[in-house]
Parts: C-alpha cells; sequence; structure tokens
C-alpha cells in the first residue's frame, strides 16, 4: 500500500490520510503515482454521539489532485448505529454526504458500530465501541499575551476514567461600523434612513479548523489544565466589540486519541514538500468484502459537553484593533452626489450644513459603514 499522502487540505475535523484528499483550509498538493490517485477511498467523519445532540457521519471519496472540487460526498449511502444486542438506529442523508439520526440514549454497557453500505453494493463496518461518558469542562480561561490573547479549556475527572479529551469550537463576534448611516440616497434624492442600527451591529461566527485533543494520561491524575484552543492576535476584529466561544467537550478512547494524534502531526508536517512524508495510519473501519482495502476514519461513542464564556473589549487591556476608513465630503449638488453615492461603493454617513442649509454629505466606502457586507445583523439567540 503506498503510503504518501496524495492531495491533502487541513480539515476543521477531518480524519485525512494516506490518499488524495482534500478538505478547505489548506492549498498544498502533492504529487504522487496515478497507481495510487485512482484508489477513490472512503473516507468516514463524525463520531457515534451518545449525547442529547444528534449524530451527524460525513462521506466523502477521496480526491484526486486535478480534481475541480474540494469535496467528493458519497451519496445515497444506508447508514446505521448497531449495537452489540442487534439494535439498528437509521441515520437520513440530510445533506449531501452527511448522515444525521435523532439523538439515541446508548445503554454505556453496550457497545456500538456504524454500519455503512453504499451504492455500489459494498459493506463497511467500524469495529465495537465503548460509550465514554464526557465529564464537564471545568472552565474556558484566556490570558492576554504580549500580541493577543490565549483561549485555554480545563476540566478535570474525579473517577481518573477519561485521561483523553478533544475539543471543538464555534466563535462569535459583535462587530459595529465605522460610522453610522443617517441617510441613503435613492432615486436621485437623500432620504433618512429608517433603521440606522440595521447597518451598524452585526455578528460573524467562525468554527475551529484545527485537530484540538489533550491526555492526562501520564499524569497522576485526570486534570488537562489550560488546553489550548485558539490564539487572537492584537489586529483582529474579534474583539473589536464582545467575543463569545462555545466549546464543546468530547472524551475519546485511547485509540481514537491516538489516531487523531497521528492526524494532527500529519497536518503539522505538511510545510512543504521537502518535509518528511506523513504516514498512513489504519481506523477501526473495514470493508466486509475485503478487509485489505483501505477505508480512513476512526469511530468511537461519546457524550458531549459545553460551555460558553464571553469576553468584552473593555477587559482586554491595550486592544488595538480598528479598521481603517476614510471619511469623504460630497457638496450637495446631483451630479456630484451621482458619482459618489449612485452606486454600491459608498455610502452616506450625514449631512454638512452650514447653518441651515445642506451643502454636502459625509460618506465613506460600504465596507466601512455597512456591515453586512462582513457579517449578519441577526443577533443570535444567546447573545445578551
Amino acid at each position: 500500500m503506498n503510503r504518501k499522502i496524495l492531495s491533502i487540505k487541513k480539515a476543521c475535523y477531518a480524519i485525512i490520510i494516506a490518499a488524495a484528499i482534500t478538505v478547505p483550509g489548506c492549498k498544498e498538493k502533492f504529487p504522487f503515482p496515478q497507481s495510487a490517485v485512482d484508489k477513490n477511498y472512503l473516507v468516514v467523519e463524525g463520531f457515534i454521539n451518545s449525547g442529547s445532540d444528534s449524530t451527524h457521519i460525513k462521506l466523502s471519496r477521496t480526491l484526486k489532485p486535478n480534481d475541480s472540487v474540494p469535496v467528493k460526498p458519497e451519496r445515497s449511502a444506508l447508514v446505521f448505529i448497531e449495537s452489540e444486542d442487534g439494535l439498528h438506529y437509521p441515520l437520513a442523508e440530510t445533506a449531501a454526504g452527511t448522515y444525521s439520526g435523532a439523538p439515541v440514549n446508548l445503554n454505556p454497557a453496550e457497545k456500538y458500530r456504524i454500519s455503512i453500505q453504499t451504492t455500489n453494493g459494498k459493506s463497511y463496518f467500524s469495529e465495537f465501541v465503548d460509550v465514554k461518558t464526557t465529564p464537564p469542562i471545568d472552565s474556558i480561561s484566556w490570558v492576554r499575551a504580549e500580541n493577543g490573547i490565549d483561549v485555554y479549556a480545563n476540566t478535570h475527572d474525579p473517577q481518573n476514567n477519561t485521561r483523553y479529551y478533544a475539543w471543538q469550537f464555534m466563535e462569535t463576534w459583535e462587530f459595529h461600523s465605522n460610522y453610522p448611516s443617517l441617510w441613503e440616497y435613492i432615486d436621485d434624492s437623500m432620504v433618512s434612513r429608517n433603521n440606522t442600527s440595521s447597518l451598524y451591529t452585526c455578528w460573524q461566527s467562525a468554527a475551529s479548523t484545527s485537530i484540538l485533543i489533550g491526555s492526562s494520561a501520564k499524569l497522576t491524575g485526570d486534570v488537562i489544565h489550560r488546553a489550548p484552543l485558539i490564539f487572537i492576535p492584537d489586529d483582529s476584529w474579534k474583539l473589536g466589540v464582545k467575543y463569545s466561544i462555545n466549546v464543546k467537550q468530547r472524551a475519546l478512547s485511547r485509540g481514537a486519541f491516538e489516531y487523531l494524534e497521528k492526524m494532527k502531526k500529519n497536518s503539522e508536517q505538511l510545510g512543504s514538500i521537502f518535509d518528511p512524508q506523513p504516514s498512513t495510519s489504519s481506523g477501526n473501519i473495514y470493508c466486509s468484502a475485503d478487509p485489505n482495502e483501505m477505508v480512513i476514519g476512526y469511530m468511537y461513542a461519546s457524550s458531549v459537553v459545553e460551555k460558553r464564556i464571553f469576553i468584552n473589549r473593555a477587559e482586554v487591556p491595550g486592544w488595538r484593533y480598528r479598521l481603517y476608513c476614510e471619511m469623504i465630503t460630497i457638496p450637495n449638488i446631483k451630479d456630484s452626489l451621482d458619482a459618489a453615492f449612485g452606486g454600491n461603493a459608498n455610502l452616506v454617513i450625514d449631512e454638512v450644513r452650514e447653518g441651515r442649509a445642506v451643502v454636502g454629505y459625509t460618506g465613506s466606502t460600504g465596507l466601512c459603514i455597512d456591515c453586512t457586507r462582513r457579517g449578519t445583523n441577526v443577533r443570535p439567540d444567546f447573545w445578551p
């Protein structure tokens, strides 16, 4: 079996190895023998959620280096969660290559697996795995660094049963336009804007894109202190007003941890074609008709716990972010107003008056005035 990765892009939470896999994030491509490129391996991402959330399993195929699509989803498969005593819980295809099922009350005394039947008639199974119970997150902490802030996860298991952990997160931040827009130019006329806040206050979100894992296996106590989650540099707009991070934590089996650890090392090695080549790592998923066929992925079962924190800009000493925007002043002459505000490039800020007379209007670029060009003005349900 060829042990070189053919094409790889770093993933949010991707199980990526040994073939021409492309996942959004990294742009490097690595040429390898055509005989290995054409294998079209099945890629299985996700885990069996034993908590109150749904299980989501993503199926795709490895890509050739010259493929124009970022992902090749495996469509119309039959996917089930199966227990050792023969119970079946179906997962339906809710998006291209994504199979989801309602929360399942798994018996911690039982073992479970994923079964997959693809449209080419092949059947794939993961090994039966134990159900892991995830301890609570103790806290999400942050520390002001010289040029930004570091965000950490802290947790422990007083029973010393977990030892292996994984995290994912979703960031959300509020940001403001540089200038409020009090007027808008419509059909050659200046009209007072009804809802100025609709362009002034917005939110943006982003999901974690790295493999975040930690272990206390070499420690006496099952304690994770300051597991790194993300670094936010000083010039980031994420802390322009208010920032939130919602962290989800999962307990891993030792096998799942070791698999993800290899994936993490592989992704970190891909700095250039002169770096050591990533190694192949065997997962716990196999093809029933051909056990030698490579299947990329590792299945485990775990509950999920989560914790959210907020950080206000005022809490972070010396935060320096500011979007540079230039204000323009346009005379109150139709041709000048048409040229400045007739399209979408510039938007109006306010009137310029001399006594009672309106002699002009100030404005700036749409990016500096209309926050919806960088996010949404729909307030998140959880926002205070």
